[in-house]
């Protein structure tokens, strides 16, 4: 904060606000101040001049105890990046940020790809459905990387839409989500990946997961029988492999790698 802002009570700030015409900087400093009360911000929602940057409408439209009516109007003339903070920060009303989520819910369809893109990143839970129910592979590649995600949400990608098998590819080999054991079997049993991708996740499989899938009827021939067979090699003490004549260029995974047991 600059100097003087930072020192100042309550009585101070609305003293300041009331007074003074402030530049867009030091009005998200006096918003920011712990000492800002709701009638301060009022008063600042009263200045149309302090109202030309989002920054500071979407700092009153999540602020405790704001007017709610004025803050829906708020909500309405705020780019989706806003919406996603207003939703996200822990001070903003609950009913706030459930109007926050619902325009956007309603502007996700409508969002450029690198919007799409950009919102994976960084969005929440409640916007995780619609968002993978676009089964853009680049946009679930996103979804990676969100620090929100959970294990189950990426079972529900592989188990409610057709992912791409680029998006296949990337998952298995991902440095977190590729080492989960729920996730290589799901894998292994999504009726969308690439058969070589297939075996060679199969191959990194614990014995109890190969009868697993030895006795799933619902798999290829192929990955059933690969089962099997890393199953005997195992009891006769032999390295783990697959002997495949599988060919590249279909879903990034050339003929099965070795495990070592």
């Amino acid at each position: 904060m600059s100097p003087g802002i930072s020192e100042l009570d309550s009585k101070g700030l609305m003293e300041l606000v009331q007074k003074r015409e402030l530049d867009e900087l030091e009005v998200l400093q006096v918003l920011r101040s712990p000492y800002c009360t709701a009638q301060i911000a009022e008063v600042i929602a009263g200045d149309r001049k302090a109202l030309d940057g989002h920054a500071v409408r979407e700092r009153l439209a999540g602020f405790p105890g704001f007017n709610f009516n004025r803050a829906l109007n708020f909500l309405g003339t705020l780019p989706w990046t806003s919406l996603v903070s207003i939703s996200q920060a822990p001070r903003t009303p609950p009913v706030v940020k459930r109007h926050a989520e619902r325009k956007l819910l309603t502007q996700i369809s409508s969002m450029s790809l690198g919007e799409k893109i950009a919102l994976a990143r960084r969005a929440h839970r409640t916007l995780f459905r619609p968002l993978i129910g676009f089964g853009d592979g680049q946009v679930l590649s996103a979804l990676l990387n969100n620090p929100r995600l959970v294990e189950n949400d990426i079972l529900v990608i592989l188990n409610t839409v057709e992912p791409p098998r680029e998006f296949l590819s990337e998952l298995a080999r991902h440095h977190r989500w590729g080492q989960y054991l729920r996730i290589r079997r799901a894998l292994v049993e999504c009726p969308h990946t690439p058969l070589p991708l297939a075996l060679s996740v199969l191959v990194q499989l614990p014995d109890i997961e190969l009868r697993r899938a030895t006795a799933r009827r619902d798999l290829p021939d192929e990955v059933r029988s690969a089962a099997e067979s890393l199953l005997e090699r195992e009891a006769r003490g032999r390295r783990r492999v697959i002997e495949s004549s599988c060919d590249d260029g279909n879903g990034g995974a050339t003929q099965p790698p070795e495990d070592i047991r």
